[in-house]
C-alpha cells in the first residue's frame, strides 16, 4: 500500500541505536538526503510519540508534529498553467505570513520539529521576512527546506543574507533549459534572470566557504520540456549545483479538467501514472494519506489548514492570529473533527476527492535525484 507515513520504519529502525545514544537521524525528503544531528531527548521521545499515529490513528494524535509546512506567501509572480495559486487560491485574499505569526509557531512547537518546509502556494521569496524565518528557525536547531521560481530580484546583500541564513537546501524550479520551453509552462518568468541568481549564490557560497544552501535544480517533466532533460544535467555541471532532481507533474483536477493527455510526458519513467492502455484513464492504486497526523500546516493568513490542497481553507482548524496557541488549534475541536471524518485516502470532500498524490506509481513525486558533487 502506498501512503505519506511520518517514516519508514525499514529506515529507522537500522539507525535506533545511532538515535538513542548521540540523537543523530538520517532521512530523505524529496529524495535529498538530510541529517538531523544532537536532538534533543524531548525531540527523540516525540519523535517516537508521533511515530505511534501510524498505528493508532486517534483524532486527538500521539506526540506533536515532526514535520511543519509554512507558506511565507500566498501569491506568486508567474502565472503556471497547473499551479493552483493561479486559479484556485484566488479564494483567500492575498497575505504574506508575519515574522511575528511564524516566531510563534517555532517557539511553541520548535523544540519538537526536525524539519520546516519553506512554501505552500505562492513564491515564498516574495516575503520580505523569509531569511528572518529561515535564520530564527535555523537558530532552534531545524532543518529548513524550501523553494523558489527564481523570478525575484536579489542583490548582492540580499544573497549574502540567503547565504547566511543557514538555509539547508533551496530548490530552483527550473521547468525548461531555453527560454522558449522554460515559457510554456513558466509563464511571465525570466531564465536568465534565473540562471544570475544561481550562479550568485554559488559565488558568494565559494566566497565565504560555505556549503549551504544546497542548491537543487528541478525539472517538473512535461510532455513539453522532456526532451530538454540531456541538456539540464550539462547546465547543472556547468552552474555548480549540488543536486538535479526530477519531479512527476502535478495535475489537479481542480482546475476543471483532465491535463493528462496535454502533459504527461512520453518517457514513462518521469509519469506520475500508470494508465490503462490505449488512454489516459489513470490505473488506480490503494493509497494512506497520514497528513492530518503527519504535519502541521501553517497557511499565509495564519490557518492551521489539514494540508496544503485545502487551498480554500474550508476545513481549517482556526487560525493563530486570533490568540490561538498552534497545539490547541492542531489538537483542537475542529481538528479532531475532521479526522473523525477523513478516511485515509478514500474521502468524498473536495481536497481529497481527485488528490495527485492518489494512484502515483511511485512513493515520491520527486523520481530521480542526482548528486552533482558526488
Amino acid at each position: 500500500m502506498r501512503g505519506i507515513k511520518i517514516f519508514k520504519y525499514r529506515d529507522i529502525l537500522p539507525q535506533l541505536s545511532g538515535l538513542l545514544r548521540s540523537g543523530r537521524l538520517h532521512f530523505r525528503f524529496e529524495l535529498v538526503p538530510y541529517e538531523a544531528k544532537d536532538l534533543s531527548a524531548v525531540k527523540r521521545l516525540n519523535l517516537f510519540r508521533a511515530g505511534l499515529n501510524q498505528f493508532f490513528l486517534r483524532p486527538r494524535p500521539f506526540g506533536v508534529p515532526v514535520f511543519a509546512q509554512v507558506e511565507p506567501s500566498n501569491f506568486c509572480n508567474l502565472s503556471c498553467p497547473l499551479c493552483l495559486t493561479t486559479s484556485e487560491t484566488s479564494s483567500r485574499p492575498k497575505s504574506l505570513l508575519s515574522f511575528h505569526h511564524f516566531r510563534k509557531l517555532i517557539d511553541e512547537i520548535g523544540e519538537y520539529l526536525l524539519l520546516i518546509v519553506l512554501w505552500n502556494w505562492g513564491e515564498p521569496f516574495l516575503n520580505p521576512d523569509i531569511f528572518r524565518m529561515i535564520a530564527y528557525a535555523k537558530s532552534k536547531g531545524i532543518l529548513v527546506h524550501s523553494s523558489t521560481n527564481g523570478n525575484v530580484r536579489w542583490d548582492e546583500a540580499e544573497v549574502e543574507e540567503l547565504v547566511e541564513s543557514g538555509l539547508d537546501t533551496l530548490i530552483f524550479g527550473v521547468d525548461g533549459t531555453s527560454q522558449e520551453t522554460y515559457s510554456k509552462y513558466r509563464k511571465g518568468g525570466d531564465l536568465e534572470r534565473v540562471w544570475q541568481n544561481i550562479r550568485e549564490i554559488v559565488r558568494v557560497k565559494k566566497e565565504k566557504g560555505s556549503t549551504h544552501p544546497r542548491l537543487n535544480l528541478r525539472l517538473v517533466v512535461m510532455q513539453h520540456n522532456e526532451h530538454e532533460i540531456p541538456s539540464m544535467k550539462q547546465l547543472a555541471k556547468e552552474l555548480g549545483v549540488d543536486f538535479l532532481s526530477f519531479k512527476t507533474v502535478d495535475m489537479p483536477p481542480a482546475r476543471g479538467k483532465a491535463f493528462d493527455q496535454q502533459y504527461t510526458p512520453k518517457n514513462g519513467r518521469y509519469r506520475r501514472y500508470l494508465y490503462e492502455r490505449g488512454g489516459y484513464h489513470r490505473v488506480k492504486k490503494p493509497f494512506v494519506c497520514m497528513r492530518p497526523w503527519k504535519r502541521i500546516t501553517l497557511d499565509a493568513l495564519g490557518e492551521i489548514i489539514p494540508c496544503e490542497y485545502d487551498y480554500k481553507n474550508l476545513h481549517s482548524f482556526g487560525n493563530i492570529r486570533q490568540n490561538e496557541s498552534v497545539m490547541s488549534l492542531w489538537r483542537g475541536r475542529e481538528a479532531i473533527a475532521f479526522r473523525k471524518e477523513f478516511h485515509l485516502g478514500g474521502n468524498d470532500f473536495y481536497l481529497c476527492r481527485d488528490c495527485t498524490y492518489k494512484n502515483r506509481q511511485d512513493d515520491d513525486c520527486t523520481v530521480e535525484l542526482i548528486g552533482m558533487k558526488s
